[in-house]
Formats: structure tokens, C-alpha cells, sequence
């Protein structure tokens, strides 16, 4: 496996790893959805930084773009207090679900003008992420225990998709 698959494949186990994490924190009655809701756009957008400043010699910026996108929902976390509305959540990660389908689409795209095989099954990818965003946002007006276990839900799933391209890429540059 070269060298960026790599790096995308370790990091999305990362990201299936906190999806893990905020799964069992209500158990432990950890349930200050502020909190982790902060944490997880946080590490989730350090894990992109991180490995785009990785990468960078293979001029593949779309990692930077996804930590971009999570410093704007934390900046307007600033603004927006979570804690009193599910509303509140459900905004907040709709416009960040927003945020990060551009740039898959932005993604493909660049797949796509390359003629690389990759664009459709990034495509695919893109629709299963906007469709488990939307049932994400729809479902976040429960109690705060549920919020987080649809979250980390959904970060598991964020991460299943994000493991899935390094492989493809990888069986796809094998024939």
C-alpha cells in the first residue's frame, strides 16, 4: 500500500475509533453533549490537518478543506449554545454535513478530470454521507444520551466510508 492510502487508512481508523469512544460514554453517564460534540469536530478536524501537513508533497488539499470546514462550526459553536435546544445540534452539524459533502463533491471531481475510476465510488460514498447526516440531524431530538450515541453513530459510519477509498484505491492501482 503506498504511502498516502496509507496514512488515509490509519487515520480513518482513528476517526472509527472516536466514533467508538463516544459510544460507550454514556454508560459511564458522560453526557455533556456540548462537550463532546466540541471534542469530536475537534480531533476530527486535527486528524484532517494533520494529515494533509503529511501529504502535502502529493498536493492533495482536501484534508485541509475538512479541517477548515470543522473550525467553522467550532467558531460558530462560539455563538450558538447546543446545550439548550436539540435544534441548536441539529443545525450545527447539518451546515457541517454541508460543509464536508462540497468537499467530497470537490473530491470526486478531482478523480473524475483525472479519469480515475475512483470519482464514481467516491460519488457513492458522498450519497450514503449526505443520507446518514440527514437521518443524523433528523434524529437528534432526544435526550442527551441519545444525541451522543447517534453521533458517535454517525462518526463510526464517517469513518467506515473514509476507510473504504484508501482500499479501493489501493485494489484498483493493483490491476
Amino acid at each position: 500500500m503506498e504511502k498516502r492510502n496509507l496514512i488515509n487508512f490509519v487515520a480513518s481508523w482513528f476517526i472509527i475509533l472516536l466514533g467508538a469512544i463516544v459510544l460507550v460514554l454514556p454508560i459511564f453517564n458522560i453526557t455533556n453533549i456540548r462537550l463532546i460534540f466540541i471534542v469530536m469536530i475537534t480531533i476530527y478536524g486535527l486528524v484532517n490537518v494533520i494529515k494533509n501537513l503529511v501529504l502535502l508533497e502529493f498536493k492533495e488539499y482536501s484534508s485541509f478543506s475538512k479541517g477548515i470546514s470543522c473550525i467553522l462550526i467550532l467558531l460558530a459553536l462560539l455563538f450558538v449554545d447546543i446545550n439548550d435546544s436539540p435544534w441548536n445540534l441539529a443545525l450545527l452539524l447539518f451546515i457541517w454535513v454541508i460543509l464536508m459533502s462540497l468537499t467530497k463533491l470537490k473530491e470526486a471531481d478531482y478523480y473524475h478530470d483525472r479519469k480515475n475510476k475512483l470519482w464514481l465510488f467516491n460519488i457513492v460514498c458522498l450519497i450514503v454521507f449526505i443520507l446518514t447526516g440527514i437521518l443524523a440531524t433528523i434524529n437528534l431530538y432526544c435526550a442527551g444520551d441519545i444525541q451522543i450515541l447517534i453521533l458517535g453513530f454517525f462518526f463510526v459510519i464517517i469513518g467506515i466510508l473514509d476507510v473504504m477509498e484508501p482500499l479501493v484505491n489501493h485494489l484498483l492501482g493493483k490491476k
